[in-house]
């Protein structure tokens, strides 16, 4: 439901959940989306528990002040997924912070280094190709123009047998394929659009570098799973991906929109292998240090045990 019909639709439903069966603790999955339907319900049914709020980033928006800041201050516990977007809200908007706890996505330990799909590798015409991926969808926030671009500059640095792929689709798909045929990048470049799920963790077993040419992220789960697969990433030093991202440890971070720097920084990796590698490996030990699902889980259930605790003891 889009967010301004969820506050004369939900609430009803909250209370009949509430009457058949009760609950210790009111989760809005969303600030603007699901925050106020659910203070509200709690107010206008005097439902005793606590509402805890998650959030992932502030998009640009003139109705933030007026919408996440009254969810954000009125939850009893916000959980966010980066230090960055802990920091948004404070920056952004204004508000205390002391309620907000930082809990890292996770990645599924299915997301793993395996051999090379080489009947993917020709349905896409990559088979014996250096792989460069992204995933995300063709908006702007995620560069695509840009990477498009900084590619040109890696080809002819790197040699023609470095292609580009990226999975997703979006409103700029048209623009992006037409900077394609204009920069000469026709089967260089490819544009999978959908890619069934089934197919994900393949493709990024397909790939040498992950390019995360992106300029907002709460905290983004593409080049989390990529790590997870083994896989350096090469990214922007931006909102989070200094949190994910280890800069000359498990890939390179450089200063947006920097498209020299990116291009250096993947060329590099390209030729040098080991590197890569080592980068790679790196990438795979970090996210099974910090990033797997079972700790996130673990964190999540930690707060919300706090939360309901500390509102039991306070009434």
């Amino acid at each position: 439901l889009r967010w301004y019909v969820t506050p004369f639709v939900w609430p009803r439903y909250i209370k009949r959940v509430w009457d058949a069966q009760g609950f210790d603790l009111l989760r809005a999955h969303s600030v603007r989306y699901v925050g106020p339907a659910a203070l509200w319900a709690r107010r206008h049914y005097r439902l005793p528990v606590p509402v805890v709020t998650h959030h992932h980033h502030l998009d640009p928006s003139p109705l933030n002040p007026f919408i996440e800041k009254r969810v954000i201050e009125a939850s009893d516990c916000v959980v966010t997924d980066s230090h960055f977007a802990k920091r948004q809200l404070a920056d952004e908007l204004g508000v205390r912070t002391d309620h907000v706890q930082v809990v890292y996505c996770g990645v599924a330990s299915r997301y793993a280094p395996g051999p090379r799909d080489e009947a993917l590798a020709r349905r896409w015409n990559i088979a014996g190709k250096r792989v460069l991926l992204s995933l995300g969808p063709l908006i702007a926030r995620k560069n695509p123009m840009l990477l498009v671009e900084t590619f040109a500059e890696i080809r002819r640095a790197a040699g023609e047998d470095v292609c580009l792929v990226w999975v997703g689709s979006g409103p700029l798909r048209e623009k992006v394929g037409a900077l394609i045929r204009q920069l000469g990048l026709e089967g260089s470049v490819i544009l999978t659009g959908y890619l069934p799920e089934v197919d994900k963790i393949p493709m990024l077993n397909l790939a040498d570098v992950f390019v995360f040419p992106s300029l907002l992220e709460g905290f983004p789960l593409a080049p989390q799973e990529a790590m997870s697969c083994g896989k350096p990433v090469v990214a922007f030093r931006v909102a989070s991906l200094g949190e994910m991202v280890e800069d000359g440890a498990t890939g390179f971070l450089v200063e947006a929109n920097d498209r020299a720097a990116f291009a250096d920084r993947v060329v590099r990796l390209l030729r040098e292998p080991e590197l890569c590698a080592r980068f790679g490996a790196a990438s795979a030990e970090r996210v099974d240090r910090q990033f797997r699902w079972d700790l996130t889980v673990r964190r999540v259930q930690k707060v919300y045990q706090e939360t309901v605790d500390g509102f039991r003891r306070a009434r």
